[in-house]
This record gives structure tokens, C-alpha cells and sequence, in this order.
């Protein structure tokens, strides 16, 4: 039963959820049927097991033996009553999760009794909706389509009492209109050009749209709206990265910090992930003094839980970029108690054990354990996620300990990233791989040894590309061979 969409569906309710649910399966008005006392008592044997099911977990027999005492067991039987209570866990989770522009009860309300020419009650409501929403410190998206909503039915409300100043309730329900757009627009075409310095992305019309934001922008009043004017401060950083060095990341954290009562949590969680991926973007290029930065922006991220989605689960890159972060910066310790941590809570990536795996081995890489390292690497799969990772990883150790299998794995190596960029790789991402590998293959060539002429050019190759992957290490192992 382990692997049944059943129990990974009950495995994603939070335990207040679970309670819920219980009285959701007792009632006779969503569980009714010939088969809901069944049902129930498969129920009250899986409740006890969840949300974890740690193994050995549930089992068919069990179930049966436990629905049906001193009865035969038939096969088939339990998994039709499966069926029958996912259908209900899926309509259950589909009532908890809100929607977005999730209209308001009382909104609805309102508008009944303005359609049913009640328009003193539908008045009452809707001062009240406002007075709440004045209190409301989270400007979102959601608050704009809400206010939306709430100007345009009390211009109907002016309107049936033929008051001459409902204009003014248009003009308010055009601008709430107007700074619902911008946030929602910052924030997907932000996720959109955060997506394709990893991964090739269809994005000309986002490219159109996003021309036409700073005069979108232009017409807002962003020192009255935190929430707008940090989303678009990210939009620069996206979409403009050159453009911002350590001050502007010194001053977007502390207007997150200064605000951090008025944005919703995915936001600051968002533009942190964007201030840590431009640091991360900086480094690559060879911009070393953005490493400290990037360990504080960890650490704290850690710390505050902003690392983390609301589910408790951690993205697969950011973990990633975090290990990284941490082993560069030499706190192996830390490294090792972040990786304990996350250890459970990896998503983002087929195979997160596999992908713990990686890390794991990155770690142990770093401190010279390089047996250890690779028996964690020896069962890496050829998916994009985690083969591209591994086969670096190992080539690293394979060079470092002048393994005869260091030519036939950089040829291995060699033809999967020129697969993977014909149809999975950013092109970005592509040249720098292709670039370590080529300049790889120049450190290991006969003659490199005792020739620092030939080292120096090399180095002088290395600094004059913009794009490599792994550059540090490269860095060290050409002044290790000049040292030779």
C-alpha cells in the first residue's frame, strides 16, 4: 500500500488536516453509499499511520484483517475501498486549498442582496469588508483582486442609490485593478526569467510584456506599496543581473527585513532565492567576494525557515547551491547538519536519495574522502538532475588521484552534455560545461607538465571566459601544476 496514490495523497495533509479529514470520512454527507461503513474502517486503520506511513507501513492483508475479522480475505476487495477513500481524501483537498481571487463569503453575500434589491444590508457588509481591509498589512495579489471586487460592488451599491459620486468607486476599482496586474505579472514573469538560466524557455511574448512594465510601473505608487516595489526590484535582478553588485543585494535584504510584516511569505522567500542566485550567478564569473554574502543569506535562510516551501520541503537546487556554498566556504560542519536536516525533505527531482547521494559525496569530496565519495556516486542515474553533477564530481576525484579512467570519462562526459544541450540544457548552462571540459582536457594533455608557458596560457584562457563551470577548482589545479 506504500506506493498507492491512496497514502501519498494522505502523506501531504498536515495533522490538523488529518483531524478534519476524520470527520470529513465520518460524515454521511460526503461518505455515504453501500460502502461507507467500509470505508470508515479502512480509514480509522490507515488514521493511526499517518502522515508519515513509516515502514513497514500499511498492507493489504492488515487492512482486510482489520475491516473484516474472522473473514476470508478476498483479493481485490480492499483495493476497491482504496479507491473509494482516495476519492474522498482528493475532494477533501480540493475544499482545504484556496484557490486564487478566491472570492470572499461575505463578498458573495453582498452581492446577493445587491441583486435582489437589498441594498442597505449589502451596504453594511460591505463597510465592514472595507474596515477589515484597511487592516490588512499584506498587499498581494490576492488583497488587489479582493479590493477589486470591493469597489466595483459598492459602485453598484451608489449606483441603485443614484448617488452622482460612484466614479469615484470606478476609479478606485480601475487602480486596485491595475496593482493586482503588476503584482501577479512581476511575480510569473520574475519565476519566468529565473527558469531559463537553467533550462530553455520559450519566452519572446514574456519578453513584450516585460518591455512595457517600467511604464506599468511608472504610474504606481511604489513607496506606498512594499510589496510592488520589492517585486519589481527582483524583476531587475532577473532580468538584469549585470546591472547590481553587493550594495543593491545589501539594500533589497534590508527593505525584506524592514518589511517583512507586510509580504507574504512567498514572496520574501522568492526574492531571497533570487538575491542568493545572483550571488551564485557572480561567483561563477569568477567573482570570488560574493561567497561570504552568499553564506550569510544561507544561513539566515536556514535559520528563519525561507529556505523551505510551506509544505517543509526544500527545492533540490537550493539545497544544491547550499552545500556548495558551505563546503567553498570550508564549514564542513555546518555543511553536514544543513545536509541532515534537508535529508527527508528534498524535492524538485526524480530521485532525491540519489540526490542526497550527490551532495553527500560533495561533502566527503572536500574532505579528501574520495573512496567514500565515489561509492555514494556509483549508482548516479544519466538524468539531467543529478548525471550532469555526478559525472563533474567524479571527474574532479579522477583527476586528483591521476586515475587511468580519467580520459575515457571525460569522452563519457563529452557526449552527454552534447545530448543533454541538444534538447534539456540552458545554453548558458551547455557552454559551461563544455568550457570545463575542453580546458580539462588541455591540464591533462602530454607536455603540460614543466611547461608554465603553456599553464599561463591556459590560466590567461581561463580568466578570458566568461562562463565555466567549476572554475575555482580549475583556478587551483593550474597553480598546483605550476607549482609542479
Amino acid at each position: 500500500m506504500l506506493d498507492s496514490s491512496l497514502v501519498e495523497t494522505l502523506s501531504r495533509f498536515q495533522p490538523a488536516e488529518l483531524d478534519r479529514f476524520h470527520k470529513f470520512v465520518q460524515s454521511p454527507f460526503f461518505n455515504d453509499g453501500s460502502y461507507a461503513r467500509d470505508v470508515t474502517a479502512l480509514w480509522e486503520y490507515l488514521r493511526p499511520l499517518a502522515p508519515s506511513f513509516a515502514a513497514p507501513g500499511p498492507s493489504v492483508e492488515a487492512a482486510y484483517a482489520f475491516i473484516y475479522p474472522d473473514k476470508k480475505f478476498v483479493n481485490g476487495k480492499v483495493e476497491v475501498l482504496m479507491s473509494k477513500l482516495h476519492q474522498l481524501a482528493k475532494q477533501f483537498a480540493a475544499q482545504i486549498t484556496d484557490a486564487l481571487f478566491n472570492t470572499p463569503e461575505s463578498l458573495r453575500l453582498a452581492e446577493f442582496f445587491l441583486d435582489r434589491d437589498l441594498p442597505n444590508r449589502a451596504a453594511t457588509i460591505l463597510e465592514k469588508l472595507r474596515e477589515e481591509q484597511s487592516k490588512r498589512p499584506v498587499r498581494d495579489a490576492l488583497f488587489w483582486a479582493e479590493r477589486f471586487l470591493l469597489e466595483w460592488q459598492t459602485r453598484r451599491l451608489d449606483n441603485l442609490r443614484h448617488n452622482n459620486q460612484d466614479h469615484e468607486n470606478l476609479n478606485e476599482a480601475i487602480r486596485a485593478l491595475h496593482n493586482g496586474y503588476l503584482v501577479l505579472a512581476l511575480e510569473l514573469l520574475n519565476i519566468l526569467f529565473f527558469s531559463r538560466r537553467k533550462s530553455n524557455v520559450e519566452d519572446s511574448f514574456a519578453e513584450l510584456l516585460a518591455d512595457e512594465i517600467p511604464a506599468a510601473l511608472a504610474i504606481a505608487d511604489l513607496e506606498a506599496e512594499p510589496v510592488l516595489r520589492l517585486l519589481s526590484k527582483g524583476f531587475e535582478f532577473v532580468r538584469f543581473p549585470e546591472n547590481y553588485d553587493q550594495n543593491s543585494i545589501a539594500q533589497v535584504l534590508d527593505e525584506l527585513q524592514r518589511h517583512a510584516e507586510m509580504l507574504p511569505r512567498h514572496v520574501s522567500r522568492t526574492l531571497l532565492a533570487y538575491l542568493r542566485n545572483h550571488c551564485t550567478w557572480r561567483y561563477n564569473r569568477g567573482e570570488t567576494s560574493y561567497a561570504p554574502m552568499l553564506m550569510t543569506l544561507f544561513k539566515s535562510g536556514l535559520e528563519s525557515g525561507l529556505l523551505f516551501e510551506d509544505t517543509g520541503q526544500i527545492q533540490a537546487s537550493t539545497l544544491l547551491n547550499m552545500v556548495q556554498t558551505g563546503l567553498v566556504s570550508r564549514e564542513f560542519e555546518w555543511v553536514k547538519q544543513a545536509l541532515d536536516h534537508c535529508r527527508d525533505r528534498i524535492v524538485g527531482v526524480p530521485n532525491p536519495a540519489e540526490f542526497f547521494n550527490y551532495n553527500l559525496a560533495n561533502y566527503h569530496y572536500h574532505l579528501r574522502e574520495y573512496d567514500t565519495a565515489l561509492d555514494l556516486l556509483r549508482d548516479s542515474s544519466d538524468n539531467l538532475f543529478s548525471g550532469l553533477m555526478a559525472r563533474k564530481l567524479e571527474l574532479k576525484i579522477y583527476y586528483e588521484t591521476d586515475s587511468n579512467q580519467l580520459d575515457s570519462k571525460m569522452d563519457s562526459f563529452k557526449l552527454f552534455i552534447f545530448r543533454q544541450g541538444k534538447k534539456n540544457l540552458a545554453e548558458n548552462v551547455y557552454l559551461m560545461n563544455n568550457a570545463f571540459i575542453d580546458l580539462l582536457r588541455r591540464m591533462t594533455a602530454t607536455g603540460i607538465l614543466g611547461n608554465p608557458k603553456r599553464i599561463e596560457k591556459l590560466r590567461k584562457q581561463l580568466d578570458e571566459t566568461p562562463s565555466v563551470a567549476e572554475r575555482i577548482w580549475l583556478q587551483e589545479q593550474l597553480a598546483r601544476l605550476g607549482k609542479k
